[in-house]
């Protein structure tokens, strides 16, 4: 008897403690991911906000910051929405079942009530925008080298993917616990030098050479067609760089295919100082004996193209007659007469560029403004041999002692006491690209200073084409 009314007095006794035990909330349950079992109302509902107002760690690689949720990304809890399907969850549950639950520690199962909030993707996205501009590090471009007349690599920097890190970091902001977030990163690449780096250490090079008299430089990139003009426009003497364009005009006037006679005349002209060819395929050009005659064909062709600053008044070696003994052209007639062109011909380096390119285009896929000028006299096939011919120009210096001896130049050099040039397409593994250089000096330009300066000024073009594989003979460099 004494048994059974202990066991009904601790009965009661668990039945009173399970009814105050049913004012909090039920066991196991879950809300927003927080375990609020055997919590009050208020103190669930405190322990879930702080849950969620607590900052989110973002990471940006090895530096981390911390954000507000509700500042920083307008987080907002639906608290009393969730708080109210937790009261529904303790006042629907069987008194009975519950009990029997409590009774034996097997919480009766509950549903767990998921995570209500909202946030602003615009807020969030400024957010880590703004943690991004204070870590990412832009890429380092690159730099001349002086010493070896080449370039060097510039820096990769870091920056943040912001649309593929928002994923995560909205993930962070809708978790009770492990409220942090890693950025993702990307490597960003340095760019290649650009044509103004290749011009800077032409200047600085020249500068630090004490070259006092006038560099007349024009690179083109054959592939951008972007170009590097130092004083390209200057007038300058012809000399031996104008056997070009009377080489090419023999090929316009010349029907067929040349005679072994007319070869020998356009290799003549293109690979030796000799006066005869030249003059021959004047003659050629005028279709008589008068190689002034011409001369003026060859003139008024450059013009047609577009080569104002070109001219052949008084054919190589001839006589001055009575009559036109000169031109005046742009480059001459706005000139302050530094480089004391020769009156019987000029040019420009930009004019001799722009003649080369029409030559490579021409070669390269039978188009440009030679065809779209001359489409019935001047074909792909004669545009190649030009350069061909031209390819065959050796002389160990110039252009050519700037590049690896294996790579194909087309080139027609040329010098008098004052003036010295090279002009030509050089085939580079990295790029073909044209570059043109006339030295002009008062009075007298020695050798010794003006070769080098043409070979370095070829050598760093070189480089800056062949970025990844530079030419490193720096023997001469100063």
């Amino acid at each position: 008897m004494t048994a059974i009314v202990a066991s009904v007095v601790f009965l009661l006794y668990r039945i009173y403690q399970y009814g105050t035990f049913r004012q909090y909330m039920p066991a196991g349950l879950t809300v927003a991911g927080v375990n609020v079992g055997g919590l009050a109302r208020d103190e669930a509902g405190e322990l879930i906000r702080s849950r969620y107002q607590a900052d989110v760690v973002i990471y940006h690689g090895e530096e981390s910051v911390a954000i507000n949720p509700a500042d920083d990304a307008e987080f907002k809890l639906e608290l009393e929405s969730m708080l109210r399907q937790a009261d529904y969850q303790r006042d629907q549950q069987d008194f009975w079942a519950g009990f029997w639950g409590f009774l034996w520690n097997r919480p009766v199962e509950v549903e767990m009530v998921e995570l209500q909030a909202t946030h602003d993707p615009e807020q969030l996205r400024r957010t880590l925008e703004t943690i991004a501009s204070s870590f990412d590090q832009p890429a380092q471009p690159p730099q001349p080298v002086p010493a070896s007349l080449s370039f060097q690599y510039g820096e990769p920097g870091v920056q943040t993917n912001i649309s593929a890190s928002i994923g995560e970091v909205v993930s962070a902001l809708y978790r009770p616990t492990g409220r942090e977030a890693h950025l993702t990163l990307g490597p960003v690449q340095p760019e290649r030098p650009d044509m103004n780096l290749l011009a800077r250490l032409l200047v600085n090079h020249l500068d630090n050479n004490r070259f006092d008299g006038v560099a007349s430089i024009f690179i083109m990139d054959l592939a951008s067609a972007q170009e590097v003009r130092i004083e390209a426009k200057a007038a300058m003497s012809g000399i031996d760089l104008l056997r070009v364009p009377v080489a090419l005009d023999a090929y316009r006037f010349i029907d067929g295919p040349p005679t072994l006679t007319q070869r020998r005349l356009i290799s003549e002209t293109l690979l030796t100082a000799e006066s005869n060819g030249p003059i021959s395929l004047l003659n050629v050009v005028a279709g008589q004996d008068n190689p002034y005659q011409g001369a003026k064909i060859v003139t008024e062709s450059m013009w047609r193209l577009g080569l104002k600053n070109t001219f052949v008044a008084i054919p190589f070696g001839a006589p001055l007659v009575p009559g036109r003994q000169t031109y005046e052209t742009p480059a001459n007639s706005i000139g302050d007469g530094l480089t004391n062109p020769d009156t019987a011909m000029q040019t420009t380096a930009e004019d001799m560029g722009a003649l080369l390119a029409m030559l490579y285009y021409c070669a390269q896929n039978g188009g440009g403004p030679l065809r779209a000028a001359y489409p019935d006299s001047i074909t792909q096939a004669e545009c190649q041999q030009i350069l061909e011919m031209m390819q065959q120009n050796k002389i160990g210096s110039l252009i050519e002692e700037g590049v690896p001896a294996e790579v194909a130049i087309a080139h027609r050099h040329g010098w008098v006491g004052d003036t010295h040039a090279d002009a030509g397409i050089v085939y580079s593994p990295g790029g073909d690209y044209i570059l043109v250089q006339i030295f002009y000096h008062e009075d007298w330009l020695p050798w010794e200073e003006s070769s080098p300066l043409i070979a370095d000024i070829s050598r760093a073009t070189y480089n800056y084409f062949n970025f990844d594989d530079p030419y490193l003979d720096s023997s001469r460099v100063n």
